[in-house]
């Protein structure tokens, strides 16, 4: 069984090494199809953020660094800039010197009241040097990933599907296996260990060996960039690594790679030899494959070659991983490289910026992969497929319709998603920016309608505040396709339940299940309608979940009244517009008389009477608030639902619930897109009240004072706030493209 083990793993890893492929090869130096297609949607999103010229390609070299050495075909870049003077800007922060201290680091005592020296300007100010490899990464690092990137991560994330959907089918046929024979071994037994899992997936024509056949290392190229004094003993730690592969005796031949004038020495491990390895093995792996198969796997591993090698270009010293020879493409021709082309564009409105890293991915191979994805309806489709024909479930025709249809609702719901090319600049400005342009939308925020409640969070008090409106088309689907996985899911478990079974904890779930069905299915449903038709059908598409800390406490005895009376506890709300009042007081008095039936059924069940309680109402300016009586609530701390001709929220505080209502009611800022904000001004601000007022009073609290430890520990954790300052998100769309912005603002 090891010996298994071990071959197997040799075509999964060799499929991992090929973690990319286009489709296409670019027919000469002009920019590539799927960049060209992107062109004037890069340009809207430049003319969106700034009204100067396009930088030429001289300027996009000094700015981005290794993309000047890149071809114009490369799918994926990662660029970080300047990593010894953003990892000392943090070292300078209370947070490092926090997690030192609980470390043991020894670091100094925090300064809560005089705050953090500023972290160096440069390089040679900071009072340490990286040193060893982690010098490479302390100016420029880029990892880039060039053609094919895309078709061969395809690749990968197919046979990841394919594996999930043999995995599901192989437990549905072992569980109807089981069922048959009456016995159920536990979860996790050698039931589920099929030995022809395996087989199955090395045939099958999505995932087996026609696509190992065609997997291939796609050209990943690690740039660091160097000083010149000490490039050479960077590029000799490289050139160490890659001769570490040379212990692979018999299976490596040197290698020397050539282009645009640069020489890059290395090693590349023969397919051909690891090939004839495995075949020394060929005995054992016949015990599992047919000797056919065999003969193919080994075919295609003597032709799946891994080429490593390492060199200098100008500034960087460069690690070179691919599946040929012929893969590796650098340029020192701008004219050639992708600074020359349209596909950084967007990061020339961040030119003047300090940048922190560049992100870039192609809109074609980002395609791929959103098609080679996987979801639930791999697992569903097992399932399926393995219940098909068996015999201990009984009729499962019904069950494998519902499977069905949870896959062809995925389907629905993923084609809402668009793709487009992504170019991401961070920059250290006010402490972190991060603009987008492009990348992947899932459809589920409509873009295009303005936020009317954008406005709810501008008090100092929000500490947390978001705001969306969803896509009707995204909410309608997604409904669905929940509504499909509860049907699945349900009728499975009646399925198992009705399967016959001994032993005393399939007895028990026996009858949990049947219980459920036969006393409460109709009440699920009512619930499930009332909630997601009615209740869900009666609000708008917009909503606004807001968190302020202004609340008042609630009457608790045994809390000192002084506490009571200066206390501020958070309050919690969601906002959204009502559209229909009368189908949104419907779907409460189908939950209502729903739940009051349940309840007296579980009364009969327990032998105690558990009423259903009644809720109480308050009005004001036109809206009722809904809540339930409990003891020591207070206007200001207690659940409640308050609904108006206009406005729902749902809130843990009636007056909270009120003033968001009123505020919305007198309109104002709007906003399109998703917006969230974090204010930790105000969390630090509550957290210093809520210390000082516990200190004051915790002899009366607590029978004794605060021990000093503990209110220093307190205070040192709060002050790390006094760093921060907000952090805001907002995506929407400018033009033709979807555009993102992060700002975590620092102090």
């Amino acid at each position: 069984m090891k010996k298994r083990a071990n071959w197997l793993l040799i075509p999964a890893v060799a499929l991992a090494l090929g973690a990319c492929k286009k489709k296409e090869d670019v027919k000469s130096p002009e920019v590539p199809s799927p960049v060209a297609e992107a062109i004037s949607k890069v340009q809207d999103a430049v003319a969106a953020v700034t009204s100067g010229p396009a930088l030429s390609a001289e300027e996009r070299a000094a700015k981005l660094g290794f993309a000047k050495h890149l071809p114009q075909d490369t799918e994926v870049l990662l660029s970080f800039y300047d990593g010894t003077k953003i990892a000392n800007r943090f070292k300078g922060t209370r947070l490092w010197k926090l997690i030192q201290q609980e470390m043991g680091g020894g670091a100094e005592e925090m300064d809560s009241e005089e705050g953090v020296d500023e972290a160096p300007e440069n390089e040679a100010d900071a009072a340490t040097e990286p040193m060893g490899p982690a010098a490479l990464f302390g100016t420029e690092f880029t990892l880039a990933l060039g053609k094919s990137t895309g078709e061969q991560t395809g690749h990968l994330l197919t046979a990841s599907r394919r594996m999930n959907y043999f995995q599901m089918r192989s437990i549905a046929r072992a569980f109807g296996a089981a069922m048959k024979s009456g016995n159920l071994p536990p979860l996790g037994d050698s039931m589920f260990e099929d030995p022809e899992l395996f087989k199955d997936l090395l045939k099958d024509p999505q995932s087996g060996i026609a696509l190992f056949e065609k997997a291939k290392m796609p050209p990943m190229y690690m740039a660091f960039r160097t000083k010149e004094a000490d490039r050479p003993a960077a590029a000799q730690q490289l050139a160490a690594l890659v001769a570490n592969v040379n212990m692979l005796e018999g299976m490596v031949e040197p290698v020397i790679l050539e282009n645009a004038g640069l020489k890059f020495e290395g090693v590349k491990i023969l397919g051909a030899k690891v090939s004839a390895t495995m075949a020394e093995e060929r005995e054992s792996m016949e015990e599992e494959l047919d000797a056919a198969t065999v003969d193919q796997l080994l075919a295609v591993l003597a032709k799946k070659d891994l080429v490593i090698a390492s060199g200098t270009v100008g500034d960087y010293v460069l690690l070179f991983i691919g599946g040929s020879t012929d893969d590796f493409k650098l340029t020192t021709d701008l004219g050639k490289s992708m600074v020359a082309s349209d596909a950084l564009a967007f990061s020339d409105a961040y030119a003047s910026k300090e940048l922190a890293a560049l992100v870039y991915g192609q809109k074609e191979p980002m395609e791929n992969l959103m098609e080679s994805a996987g979801g639930i309806a791999d697992m569903t489709n097992g399932l399926r497929d393995g219940l098909a024909g068996v015999e201990g479930l009984g009729d499962t025709r019904d069950l494998e319709a519902m499977l069905q249809i949870v896959a062809e609702r995925e389907a629905a719901l993923r084609k809402l998603t668009s793709v487009d090319s992504l170019c991401t600049v961070a920059f250290l400005e006010d402490g972190l920016k991060i603009e987008s342009c492009g990348g992947v939308d899932s459809g589920m925020v409509d873009q295009k309608s303005a936020n009317k409640l954008a406005g709810l969070g501008d008090s100092e008090d929000v500490v947390l505040f978001a705001n969306l409106t969803g896509d009707a088309a995204y909410d309608e689907k997604s409904r669905d396709y929940l509504e499909a996985l509860l049907e699945a899911a349900y009728a499975l478990t009646m399925k198992v339940a009705e399967a016959p079974m001994e032993g005393e904890e399939m007895a028990r779930f026996k009858e949990m299940a049947l219980m459920v069905d036969g006393k409460f299915r109709s009440d699920l449903l009512a619930l499930w309608d009332a909630f997601s038709n009615d209740f869900g059908g009666s609000l708008g598409n917009e909503s606004a979940p807001v968190i302020d800390l202004k609340g008042g406490a609630p009457a608790v005895p045994g809390i000192p009244q002084p506490v009571l009376d200066q206390a501020k506890v958070p309050r919690i709300s969601i906002i959204a517009p009502v559209t229909d009042r009368a189908k949104l007081a419907g779907s409460w008095d189908k939950m209502n008389s729903t739940l009051t039936g349940t309840l007296a059924k579980i009364s009969e069940m327990t032998g105690q009477e558990i009423p259903m309680q009644k809720p109480m109402s308050s009005e004001r300016s036109g809206n009722t608030t809904w809540f339930f009586p409990m003891p020591f609530l207070t206007d200001d701390f207690v659940p409640s639902v308050t609904v108006g001709d206009k406005w729902f929220a749902a809130s843990t505080s009636k007056n909270h619930a009120l003033d968001l209502i009123a505020k919305a009611e007198s309109g104002g800022e709007t906003r399109t897109g998703f917006w969230l904000t974090m204010n930790f001004q105000a969390l630090e601000k509550y957290s210093n009240e809520t210390l000082k007022l516990v200190e004051e009073n915790a002899e009366a609290m607590m029978g004794s004072p605060l021990p000093e430890e503990q209110k220093d520990n307190i205070r040192k954790a709060i002050s790390v706030l006094a760093d921060l300052d907000k952090l805001t998100v907002h995506t929407r769309q400018e033009g033709a493209l979807q555009r993102s912005s992060v700002h975590f603002k620092t102090r």
